[in-house]
């Protein structure tokens, strides 16, 4: 059997039916052995002000999910493309979690993106933008396989069930990469 590896996942959508809550979904049964994925809830979040803050500490629900994804093996998350970037709670959550004393919540914690979108480019500009931001907070970022799924709506039922059975095996690969990738990482070593 193969090491245990815990990652948390974020997506970067609050809707039910997000496609992006839905490949999120379509991830534990495809994962090597070993492999646990646990999706965190990060809507509760207040908007960012820092006058929340109690001499330079976040508010507790913002330490607990740093917490949280400190004490992963890494962090995946699932974005879509608003606008040519990423969606404004998602990157309200990724300033809050850069919040605090050091180490702050994503601080050399290996991340993964993925994305999906009913458009033809799937989610490459809000993942450039997304790598950009996490570059600047140091958590390093999966350069490749890049998962980009595109017209999602011809990929996932009614249900948000996955159909599409060439992006099933897809994914089957990306999380093997994923795993090879994150254990380059080990928690004991980051800052």
């Amino acid at each position: 059997m193969a090491d245990a590896l815990h990652l948390v996942a974020l997506c970067g959508s609050l809707r039910k039916g997000s496609f992006n809550r839905s490949l999120l979904s379509a991830l534990p049964p495809l994962a090597p052995e070993g492999m646990v994925i646990e999706v965190l809830e990060w809507g509760h979040l207040p908007v960012l002000n820092t006058d929340l803050e109690v001499d330079g500490v976040p508010p507790a629900e913002v330490r607990a999910l740093q917490q949280r994804i400190r004490a992963a093996d890494g962090l995946l998350i699932c974005t879509p493309e608003y606008n040519h970037s990423i969606p404004g709670g998602l990157k309200n959550a990724i300033d809050w979690l850069s919040r605090g004393p050091m180490p702050h919540g994503l601080f050399e914690v290996p991340t993964a993106i993925l994305g999906a979108s009913d458009g033809t480019i799937g989610t490459t500009r809000a993942q450039a933008i997304l790598r950009q931001t996490l570059a600047t907070l140091n958590a390093p970022t999966m350069p490749f396989p890049q998962v980009l799924v595109a017209t999602a709506q011809k990929k996932f039922d009614a249900e948000g069930k996955l159909t599409d059975d060439n992006t099933r095996e897809f994914l089957r690969t990306y999380l093997v990469a994923v795993a090879r990738w994150m254990r380059r990482f080990p928690k004991a070593e980051r800052g």
